[in-house]
């Protein structure tokens, strides 16, 4: 830090040079003499100081000698040298030649003192007064000024609010309450107490040029988030609009667990899997309370420390949330999100990854004050009434949490922009000309011809209206003769009534919604024909694929999933990287959507975001009923191809899978089966329990509903749900009323599913691999395998396996299409590894003396050849390792290049460990003149020069 400014403010402050701003002319040349005078003085005293007390004197005087000059400065230093402030007059001095005693500083003990900052006074007893010119400056210390602090408290200065190291103390709260301290600068935390942890937002640090921008910590797991809108042209805000341009990113940075990639490219590259489903989470937890908001806006999230126990998921989304409260992006509530599980039968918010682990429910629950916007989730089999407590319990812990949302952004959040509101005159315009086109449209099953009925009726109003209102403008605008008070007047209230194509749009849907929800309470049908509660009819084809492990075409409607399931052994298994390290996963689904599916043309490439999520869903839907791997030792393949959508193809793909896992064999736990649930209220308002809720929903029914509520279970509990909305959240009873309508829907399917297959099949198709499996003695292993895997290799190869995998634990399992191949490859190892043999050191089956150190085994027979050495039988039953080092005499290279597996070679036994564990020796014997061997014959001449009686040849 530099002096405080002088009377001449013309100067800027130089951090690099610390230099002090010089006063009146005249003033440079005594401070620079009197900073090389006390140069000489300070050097001279820490000489001195060494001959008498050491390094650890020289440090204590040194100090003292520096702090008795006059007021603190905290002043950076190098490892290399120590500078006292100087004029600018002086700067043209070469900095080695003004620092305090050079030569000492290269001195362990002074090196040692200036790795750290420095108490340096400033010079305010220099010159005569305040004729000087020299400003001193003071810094406070806990509230009081320099002179107020004793010479204790010398050293206890703070550091520069730049440099970021002074951290908030979390203050004592309970749970439920939060408290906003304010920091230096624009530096706001906010501390709230939820689930018995303190977690901490921080804002005016870091990124303040985003629109909203903070940090969030939970533990040691520390996210970064921010906010932006693009500004609107002028005259554009708060234009027409029925969809929020929202972009949402999430980021989990390896560095964050101290990981890197380990592939060729060290930078993070594409989004994980994982990464774009907290995305999604994120944007469906706030894009409802964003209704209105035509601006481009997007939020972004890292991952910049995680802990590996506080999950970071539900950070991001509240403070995504937070950061939108901050902005000037007029969210209409703060969002706040939990993770609720149920462990060892009890409620646990926000549990740690561990629990996560051993929970037989997880969900994830977003909400406002007032309801419910977002859950997502899977449980093992749980019943409605217990998932709905749980969704219960965390609302209650996230009210709190929109409170302190709600006061920090009140406290220094920014002037909120406009939002859109739909003019009334422009809904009453379009129910007077749409009503009746729009019921008849309604009224058309057939997905195509009402799709045309729609749009033929949407340009119908459109045409009407905008003529009648560009005649009514040309009228005006004719009529200018007579301006009087009454006319003026009937004027602004046209003005004031006018609405353009984009609210007329607008109008039309909200118009449809209407009349959908009107035709449905007063009719009792849907667009289809069928009930509230009525699933449409249902269609199961099993197999269907010749040559696949198993397959199943499941129709519902017109919404139609193709599924397959392959088979396979550990390497096909599916490895996700995570935060956590490398997970991999035994059984996972793909979810594919073409364009073809819904008649329209587009590109096909990479999975997108929405067929992650849906794929995503129906995996955890599944992976319950999953047997365990002891049972069904397999990795297990599932893809759904959705060949025919108008509604509800997620959980089409639960259907399907289900029905494939069956046909191929799988002996799963309990058929799996899905359905989605829709809403019909208005988008500004909260569902209650007496909200329409409709059963299996089609296409347009979601599109013009404002709920899409996935449930997915057998006949006796819930195995995964999703819910998406786009009106104001949904309440407790709403939400119980849905998933208890769902199970109904849900076990009707399940009937449609056990009259098509009604289990298991017996065995596995003749085209999927079998799986034999056997434990042999951990010791056996390398046997097994062989010098660089050529046993195994030679095993696969002779009977036409297509695996043989090996554990650590001795457990080997042979996978091959022909099941006789696969036995006959067990005998094969199983003779290869007998029951005697315990591994290459044993001696259980050996009773005789053991041999003593020193004594020479000849003619023993090598059993198995390693890279590291031969093994030996010694005696009958008892083995020994030959190091590779102990061969022979010379370095060997490769032992298959000397040796081979029954060849006889002498020994020595050279040591006996503590485990009675042989050590031979072959090189010690080959040193002897009377030693022999039975590869000595064979044994290579030596590099070098020829030998002696070798003649050159003739030029």
């Amino acid at each position: 830090a530099a002096m405080a400014p002088s009377r001449d403010n013309s100067h800027r402050i130089h951090r690099t040079s610390t230099a002090i701003e010089k006063g009146p002319k005249g003033i440079g040349q005594n401070v620079l003499l009197f900073i090389i005078l006390a140069s000489i003085s300070i050097g001279v005293i820490i000489a001195a100081t060494e001959r008498r007390g050491g390094a650890g004197s020289s440090q204590k005087t040194l100090s003292r000698a520096v702090t008795s000059y006059s007021s603190r400065q905290v002043v950076r230093s190098t490892p290399h040298s120590f500078h006292i402030p100087i004029p600018r007059r002086a700067r043209y001095y070469h900095r080695d030649d003004i620092s305090i005693g050079v030569s000492m500083l290269r001195r362990p003990a002074i090196r040692r003192m200036i790795s750290r900052p420095l108490i340096i006074p400033s010079f305010a007893t220099l010159g005569d007064g305040e004729d000087s010119g020299v400003t001193r400056t003071t810094t406070k210390l806990n509230g009081k000024d320099d002179d107020d602090v004793n010479d204790d408290t010398r050293g206890a200065i703070d550091p520069p609010s730049f440099m970021n190291i002074k951290q908030t103390v979390a203050p004592d709260l309970k749970e439920g309450e939060y408290k906003i301290v304010e920091g230096d600068g624009t530096k706001s935390t906010l501390f709230f107490k939820s689930a018995g942890r303190v977690i901490e937002m921080e804002t005016g640090v870091i990124g303040k040029l985003a629109g909203g921008a903070l940090t969030i910590k939970d533990g040691d797991t520390v996210l970064y988030t921010t906010a932006c809108a693009q500004r609107a042209a002028p005259g554009e805000e708060g234009k027409p609009s029925d969809f929020t341009p929202l972009r949402v990113d999430y980021f989990e940075r390896s560095s964050a667990a101290g990981r890197t990639n380990q592939g060729f490219f060290k930078r993070d590259g594409r989004p994980s899997d994982r990464e774009i489903l907290i995305s999604r989470a994120i944007d469906r937890s706030i894009r409802p309370l964003l209704l209105g908001w035509a601006q481009e806006t997007q939020t972004l999230s890292w991952v910049l420390s995680y802990d590996k126990q506080h999950l970071p998921s539900t950070l991001a989304v509240t403070s995504a949330s937070a950061a939108l409260a901050l902005s000037e992006v007029p969210m209409r509530k703060p969002v706040a999100c939990v993770r609720v599980a149920i462990v060892n039968d009890q409620i646990v918010i926000n549990p740690t990854r561990v629990q996560v682990e051993a929970a037989a429910l997880e969900l994830v629950v977003s909400a406002t004050k007032d309801a419910v916007v977002m859950v997502e989730g899977e449980a093992n089999f749980l019943s409605e009434d217990i998932v709905v407590n749980a969704i219960e319990e965390a609302h209650k812990h996230i009210i709190p949490i929109c409170d302190a949302i709600e006061a920090f952004a009140a406290h220094i959040g920014k002037e909120k922009k406009s939002l859109y509101n739909l003019p009334e005159s422009a809904m009453d315009a379009v129910a007077d000309v749409g009503t009746q086109l729009i019921d008849e449209a309604l009224h058309i099953s057939e997905k195509q011809v009402r799709g045309a009925a729609f749009d033929k009726a949407k340009t119908t109003i459109l045409e009407s209206l905008l003529s009648s209102q560009a005649a009514v403008a040309a009228e005006q605008d004719a009529d200018t003769t007579n301006n009087s008070a009454v006319e003026k007047e009937e004027e602004e209230n046209i003005s004031s009534s006018s609405y353009d194509e984009e609210d007329l749009k607008i109008a039309i849907k909200r118009l449809t919604i209407k009349r959908l929800r009107h035709m449905v309470e007063n009719e009792g049908k849907r667009i289809d024909g069928r009930g509230i509660f009525q699933v449409r009819d249902i269609g199961i084809e099993t197999p269907v694929l010749p040559c696949t492990h198993g397959s199943a075409l499941f129709t519902r409607g017109t919404t139609q999933a193709l599924a397959t399931i392959t088979l396979g052994d550990s390497s096909m298994q599916l490895i996700d990287p995570t935060l956590h390290g490398d997970i991999s996963q035994r059984f996972y689904l793909q979810y594919n959507f073409p364009p073809c599916s819904v008649g329209e043309v587009g590109r096909v490439g990479a999975p997108g975001r929405r067929e992650v999520g849906h794929g995503d869903l129906a995996e955890r839907a599944l992976d319950p009923s999953m047997p365990e791997h002891s049972q069904f030792p397999y990795t297990v393949r599932a893809e759904s191809l959705v060949t025919q959508s108008d509604g509800s193809s997620s959980m089409a793909t639960v259907c399907a899978c289900s029905l494939a896992m069956m046909d191929a064999g799988i002996p799963v736990k309990s058929p799996v089966a899905g359905v989605a649930m829709g809403l019909l209220v208005d988008p500004t308002t909260v569902a209650s329990g007496e909200s329409l809720i409709l059963s299996d929903i089609l296409g347009f029914e979601d599109a013009l509903g404002m709920m899409d509520f996935k449930v997915a279970g057998n006949a006796t509990g819930i195995t995964s749900l999703q819910l998406d909305i786009k009106n104001f959240g949904l309440s407790i009873e709403a939400i119980r009323k849905t998933l208890l309508q769902a199970r109904s829907a849900r076990i009707h399917i399940l009937d449609k599913m056990t009259e098509a297959l009604p289990s298991t099949r017996e065995s596995l198709a003749a085209s999927a691999p079998k799986i034999v499996s056997l434990m042999i003695p951990p010791n056996a292993i390398g046997k097994l395998i062989g010098p660089g895997g050529k046993q195994i290799k030679s095993i696969i190869e002779t009977y036409k396996l297509e695996s043989c995998d090996v554990s650590d634990d001795g457990s080997v399992k042979i996978m091959a299409v022909d099941m006789n191949a696969a036995k006959e490859a067990k005998k094969k190892i199983e003779s290869l590894v007998s029951e005697d043999d315990k591994g290459p050191y044993t001696k259980e089956a050996y009773s005789g003396p053991m041999p003593k150190v020193g004594e020479v085994l000849k003619g023993v027979k090598i059993q198995w050849i390693e890279a590291y050495g031969v093994f030996v039988e010694v005696k009958p039953g008892l083995r020994a390792l030959c190091h590779i080092s102990e061969l022979d005499s010379k370095r060997v290279e490769k032992i298959n290049d000397m040796f081979k597996v029954g060849d006889q070679i002498d020994v020595k036994v050279i040591d006996i460990n503590e485990k009675n564990q042989l050590k031979l020796s072959r090189r010690v014997l080959l040193a002897s003149p009377s030693a022999t061997s039975t590869n000595e014959a064979t044994s290579k001449p030596k590099r070098g020069r020829p030998p002696a009686h070798r003649t050159a040849p003739k030029q």
